[in-house]
């Protein structure tokens, strides 16, 4: 499992990147575009910390710099890179006792959240990409076998 987890962050990282260096590269200012992308940070930052069982949630939807966007990604990615390996293959499996930001209590296992946390960069990047080409711009490719292809 933790492979298949490393390469799995490995590419939710490249994706990441490769969308904030081409906002950044075409100084793409659209205001939703801004909003989703450093949704994306804030929000795997919260999953990060509640993973470690030190949950202190920051807002989601306040928006960052572009450069913020990128660094703040960046460092996400390496912090998750370093988290999974650290892991046994028991430490996926643990459940994960957090609340959401409604103040909600769950409880999933960290693999699901690990999981999920891709899945969720995944579909924000496909809004991203949509609302790229509604201004006119060809974007960037951020498909899995994309990156499967080049690594």
């Amino acid at each position: 499992m933790k492979t298949f987890f490393l390469r799995f962050f490995d590419f939710n990282y490249w994706a990441n990147q490769t969308i904030a260096e081409f906002l950044i590269e075409h100084n793409i200012q659209d205001e939703q575009i801004i909003r989703i992308m450093s949704h994306l940070v804030h929000a795997q930052s919260n999953w990060y910390y509640r993973v470690l069982k030190q949950q202190a949630d920051v807002p989601v939807w306040n928006n960052l710099p572009l450069v913020a966007i990128s660094d703040g990604l960046a460092s996400n990615g390496e912090l998750w890179v370093e988290l999974i390996n650290t892991f046994n293959e028991e430490d996926f499996n643990e459940k994960l006792d957090y609340k959401n930001m409604a103040g909600e209590p769950f409880l999933n296992t960290v693999s699901d959240v690990l999981t999920h946390l891709v899945n969720h960069s995944t579909y924000h990047r496909g809004q991203v990409i949509y609302l790229i080409r509604s201004l006119g711009i060809a974007p960037p490719g951020t498909d899995y076998i994309r990156y499967a292809k080049m690594f």
